[in-house]
């Protein structure tokens, strides 16, 4: 897809009376105090199946000026469909805003857990980065509690960069979903992305588990 394009898509979005475009504010602040930061959020914490994504979105004076002179800003991707989550992931790329993705596998999660899986892949992308500053959304995590680090509560509905964090996360998953779902049909991965839905609590039930399923999530049901 050429890039005016993609621009003509997301400049549809963005009429979309639905949608508020998320604020650089916090952005614009913590890059006049440090050199740079990264925006961390993730994707399939809550499903029974299926790897924890970690997407981080790099910003430093020379990308925020890239994303602010193209007047793009970012959305939770819960608030956007398949096809919009694209767009913007599209445009990450095509402007060549630093960004990176990580996996953390069901096997990993079943036997640190969650919390320590995601502090895990945190850690990975923090130190491949580098950066002087790190926006999480979410509650603060006491374990990584540094005076550089930034909690915000539904920080993906409010500031841009992590609205952009959110899409990153979970459109790699989504593709790791629909592919797997082709390898292993039965599961209907493509449908419900490993999430507990009905439909595939029933799946579950009739043909056992999968080598990508979380034993400990699934212990619950």
């Amino acid at each position: 897809m050429e890039m005016n394009k993609i621009f003509f898509h997301f400049r549809k979005i963005l009429s979309k009376k639905r949608l508020k475009p998320n604020s650089w504010i916090v952005e614009k602040k913590l890059l006049k105090q440090y050199k740079d930061l990264i925006a961390i959020d993730e994707a399939g914490r809550g499903a029974l199946a299926g790897p924890l994504s970690i997407g981080c979105l790099y910003l430093d004076r020379t990308s925020f000026k890239i994303l602010e002179k193209n007047k793009i800003y970012f959305f939770d991707s819960k608030v956007l469909n398949e096809k919009e989550r694209e767009i913007f992931r599209k445009i990450i790329k095509k402007l060549g805003i630093p960004h990176k993705v990580i996996f953390i596998n069901n096997k990993k999660i079943d036997k640190i857990g969650i919390q320590k899986a995601f502090f895990y892949g945190f850690q990975k992308l923090y130190q491949y980065f580098q950066s002087k500053a790190v926006i999480f959304d979410g509650k603060e995590i006491k374990n990584i509690k540094k005076d550089n680090f930034y909690f915000f509560i539904k920080g993906d509905k409010n500031l841009s960069s992590l609205g952009g964090a959110s899409i990153l996360a979970k459109t790699k998953r989504d593709r790791f979903m629909i592919n797997l779902g082709k390898k292993l049909p039965q599961y209907l991965f493509e449908i419900h992305k490993g999430y507990g839905t009905k439909k595939h609590l029933q799946l579950i039930k009739k043909f056992g588990l999968s080598p990508y399923h979380r034993k400990s999530f699934i212990k619950i049901f």
